[in-house]
């Protein structure tokens, strides 16, 4: 098996997706596509490559060699953070990729959140350098919509926010999206986290009216139960983070 196919598989591992939804996303043809997983080609053109490595965050000289955080002297497949390549080769055609709005399905199980992404249909297009500004790959990036008003001024009811799925822990003072709570599905909410001195949790929201939207302190057994789904990293609408 040749290194683009292993590496490719790796990449389709880590960033769970179908050939068909990587053709949607990238623009390569699904049936090429299909061929380099199989290891039906032997050495694929760089203009093939290059849209499958800016997808996944990666250079097309690592898809061709070792992978970020990649141990060669290991003989298991690797799943690993991908961080995104910081610039782009001088004279490379910037591309824009689309980026799909999902909405979260959640269930719980065994008293802990789970939350499925389901693709709504719709779409927008960033330019590359949007996902190498924010230290993001295209893989881990979703968009997903605003309902109700407990974050104005900073979000409105209908506002699209970019989502960068599985964000290293939470990062303090930033917006994030977020699943808690008992039942059967799990509330998802999108709100300004803060840690404590004490370990605890603040919960935010960014509306003033604080007899409608007051702080919630959250325990370390609360946060127990709380599932991060991802940290917002831009957003499109009447808003603004």
């Amino acid at each position: 098996m040749n290194k683009v196919t292993t590496n490719l598989r790796q990449l389709v591992r880590a960033h769970p997706t179908s050939e068909n939804e990587l053709s949607r996303n990238t623009g390569v043809p699904q049936p090429t596509i299909h061929r380099i997983l199989a290891g039906r080609v032997a050495d694929p053109r760089d203009g093939t490559l290059r849209p499958l490595a800016t997808w996944f965050g990666v250079t097309v000289e690592q898809l061709r060699t070792s992978l970020p955080g990649e141990d060669g002297g290991s003989q298991d497949p690797v799943i690993y953070p991908v961080r995104t390549a910081k610039g782009l080769v001088l004279g490379e055609p910037v591309h824009d990729i689309a980026i799909s709005e999902v909405r979260a399905r959640t269930t719980c199980t065994a008293g802990r959140p789970r939350a499925e992404l389901v693709a709504t249909g719709q779409r927008r297009s960033y330019p590359t350098h949007w996902f190498t500004q924010r230290d993001a790959a295209p893989a881990d990036v979703r968009l997903m919509r605003v309902h109700g008003d407990g974050m104005e001024r900073t979000l409105f009811d209908g506002d699209l926010v970019a989502v960068m799925l599985g964000a290293d822990g939470i990062v303090d003072g930033r917006v994030h999206v977020f699943a808690s709570g008992g039942g059967s599905e799990p509330d998802v909410k999108i709100k300004r986290l803060f840690k404590t001195s004490d370990g605890r949790l603040r919960v935010v929201s960014d509306n003033p009216d604080k007899a409608l939207y007051p702080d919630e302190l959250l325990s370390p057994e609360d946060m127990a139960n709380v599932l991060v789904i991802g940290r917002a990293i831009d957003r499109c609408g009447r808003g603004g983070l």
